[in-house]
């Protein structure tokens, strides 16, 4: 049975349960906390310019239809949008009722449809409801002869003034979410512009501050406003004609229609949103074509949602599955791309669908190349839609140029899952999801309204579902049930090390000269400049970690390197001819072992742990009157450590340990024996890459992802 019919078993025999329980039931609606408790009314103002105010630089074909795109994933989530656009002829002939309810994108129009959506936000504020504002363009954006940003309009410049003294200070919202498609987008809502830095810390109302960074206005003055933009290394963003849109717009749609929720709860957070396009655009080889996203949330509140399905039982939903080798990609009746997602396979993923006939495409590597095939979601069909449930055929289709044949290999070719999302939020520093298991109660629910109670087949060989018990609380009339964790909660991100590390001993004898016949290497020293120098520590180390850790709280590991060192043997006499004067050693120690930590989200760490294997063991002695006698052998070794660690992030830590080693003795016939046993303190640097798939090419991936 492939993972798609487990999950559709696992969830159909979740549904009857969830099914029958009473509509009122309070636990069950506690166990499944999908929207927040006080009232929000979001509010947005979306503008798209096709314009260009630089003659040497081409107007773009598909701001307006970004505009459209968003506007309508908006509206489908209950924000209450206004659009500044103006429809281009192809834009106008599809979307024929669009043009009538929308302001043209110039200063004015913009102007306009923000008075009239303030006062609109005003009046649900006076009622008591709590409102936050989505601020959204796509255009061209560029930079001024002052070093300031600004984005571009039909007949002008949208400036940082006017953003941030026009808009975001008028703003009556409690949070403003500003997102950008525009070249150089990061320099209009970041740069500080010229002169010395500020405090990012505004004192008292959020007017106020503005009126005293109104000269450098920067978003440090505004706790409440966070935003996302995304920016490319030519500093360009990019039109696909594949999309009829923006590359970024397109990822940010087809997140905010639910292809980022990590955790199925409806909320789209900052790190969400900025884990699924940085996922998206990470396996574009070429630099031309792939994005750079930048995520900035509101310093109030770093996990606030930008966007939240308040609604979506009953809602129009395609929950998709797979083991990240499929792309899932939503087109309308006309062809043009509504949303794509790819996932892990650690958990389901969904996306909000609009009305109307869709097409769902399936995209998946073959031995001949990547396979597509179509399936027809009727107008009628509503509910949740179980993507593997639909009937695909083969359709055809033709990649045309370098950049095309980039943008179709690797747009969404790294699937988005609890792997990708945990080190995207270890590299950036944002907070991440305070719950980060799937909803999978909520989920239940929605399907056993979409799916008919399964029938089990007659006769006494008839096997039932496996039962996952819904997730309530105990009470006298819903007794304690033990809930079996889903397969996608139970899921691990596997990663690798490479330690590199100085072995140290504050027992070397100044004097180098030891007694008796069996010795160990505790009384050795290293080098004449340094005899506290040892050795170096290698290591290749894994280990893996769940959901909900923020770091191991075990490490795998193979160790070598080399340990040295020499000592002179004291002598009451004139030494008789073959006594040993002189013995230096190197061993290569070829261990396997383990360190164990208790605490697992502390970054200064303790821990401890033991290895065992073989040491080989090169020896030479120095002999009076003879010659020197040498010998190579591997000897059984022990190891005992502990120590502390500073894990900065999974991608690097700091050590210092202690280890005792005990190795076997080396008995050679006229010379005393040796055994490598020592006392020695171990200080290094580990450096850590994911490894969530085997495969070489999603390693790549994701050694290219940490860098970024």
């Amino acid at each position: 049975m492939n993972r798609a019919s487990l999950l559709l078993s696992a969830a159909l025999a979740v549904t009857p349960q969830l099914a029958h329980a009473a509509p009122g039931d309070g636990a069950a609606a506690a166990a499944v906390p999908l929207v927040e408790r006080a009232h929000v009314q979001r509010f947005a103002l979306v503008i798209g310019s096709n314009h260009t105010l630089d003659r040497k630089q081409a107007p773009l074909r598909y701001a307006d239809d970004d505009a459209l795109k968003l506007a309508a994933a908006l509206r489908e989530a209950g924000v209450e949008v206004t659009t500044a656009v103006r429809l281009d002829h192809d834009s106008q002939a599809q979307h024929p009722d669009a043009t009538a309810t929308t302001e043209p994108a110039t200063r004015a129009g913009v102007r306009a449809a923000w008075t009239a959506l303030r006062e609109r936000m005003d009046a649900a504020k006076a009622a008591g409801a709590q409102v936050e504002l989505l601020l959204f363009y796509s255009g061209h954006g560029d930079v001024g002869p002052d070093g300031q940003g600004f984005l571009t309009l039909d007949d002008g410049k949208f400036t940082r003034a006017d953003l941030f003294g026009e808009v975001l200070a008028t703003s009556p919202a409690a949070f403003n979410h500003v997102l950008v498609d525009a070249c150089r987008s990061e320099q209009f809502v970041l740069s500080r512009g010229r002169g010395r830095w500020r405090s990012d810390q505004a004192e008292g109302g959020y007017g106020d501050a503005v009126k005293r960074y109104l000269d450098s206005h920067h978003l440090g003055a505004f706790p409440n406003t966070g935003v996302i933009v995304a920016h490319s290394v030519d500093q360009q963003t990019h039109e696909w004609e594949r999309y009829h849109g923006g590359i970024f717009t397109h990822e940010l749609v087809s997140g905010l229609r639910g292809g980022a929720d990590l955790n199925g709860d409806g909320h789209i957070e900052y790190s969400e949103l900025g884990a699924f396009v940085s996922s998206a655009n990470s396996s574009v080889e070429d630099p031309r074509a792939r994005l750079q996203v930048v995520v900035r949330p509101p310093a109030g509140d770093e996990r606030r949602a930008l966007l939240v399905h308040e609604h979506l039982d009953g809602a129009r939903i395609l929950l998709v599955t797979g083991d990240g080798s499929e792309l899932w990609t939503l087109e309308d009746e006309h062809g043009v791309r509504i949303a794509d997602v790819r996932r892990s396979g650690e958990r389901p993923g969904w996306l909000r669908l609009p009305a109307g006939d869709l097409f769902v495409a399936r995209e998946r590597p073959g031995e001949g190349g990547t396979s597509r095939q179509e399936a027809r979601i009727a107008a009628s069909q509503g509910g949740v839609v179980l993507a593997h449930q639909l009937e695909f055929s083969s359709p055809t289709q033709q990649a045309r140029g370098a950049l095309d044949q980039a943008l179709r290999a690797g747009l969404f070719a790294t699937p988005f899952g609890p792997g990708y999302y945990a080190g995207f939020v270890d590299r950036t520093g944002l907070l991440p999801v305070r719950e980060s298991s799937w909803n999978d109660a909520a989920w239940a629910q929605r399907l056993a309204a979409a799916q008919p109670e399964p029938v089990p087949a007659p006769g006494p060989a008839a096997v039932p579902p496996p039962v996952v018990a819904a997730p309530v609380e105990p009470t006298a009339a819903t007794p304690a049930v033990k809930r079996e964790t889903p397969r996608w909660a139970a899921t691990r991100s596997r990663w690798g090390s490479v330690h590199v590390g100085a072995i140290l001993t504050p027992f070397g004898r100044t004097a180098g000269s030891v007694d008796g016949w069996r010795v160990i290497s505790n009384g050795f020293v290293g080098p004449e400049r340094a005899p506290e120098w040892r050795g170096l520590d290698l290591r290749w180390q894994y280990f893996s970690l769940r959901d909900d850790d923020r770091f191991p709280r075990w490490i795998g590991y193979f160790r070598s390197g080399y340990t040295a060192g020499a000592a002179s043997f004291a002598s009451a006499g004139t030494p008789a001819a073959g006594d040993a004067t002189k013995l230096s050693y190197v061993a290569v120690p070829l261990f396997l072992g383990g360190s164990f930590y208790p605490f697992a989200k502390f970054p200064l760490r303790p821990f401890l742990g033991l290895g065992a294997g073989f040491d080989v063991l090169r020896l030479a002695y120095r002999r009076h009157e003879r010659a020197q006698l040498r010998d190579v052998s591997a000897r059984i070794g022990f190891e005992l450590h502990a120590g502390l660690e500073v894990r900065i992030t999974n991608y690097v830590a700091l050590t210092a340990e202690i280890m005792q080693l005990w190795s076997a003795r080396r008995r050679l016939a006229g010379v005393p024996d040796f055994s490598h046993e020592g006392f020695t303190i171990l200080t290094g640097v580990s450096a850590g890459f994911p490894l969530t798939r085997a495969d070489a090419a999603a390693v790549r991936r994701s050694r290219r992802a940490s860098k970024r």
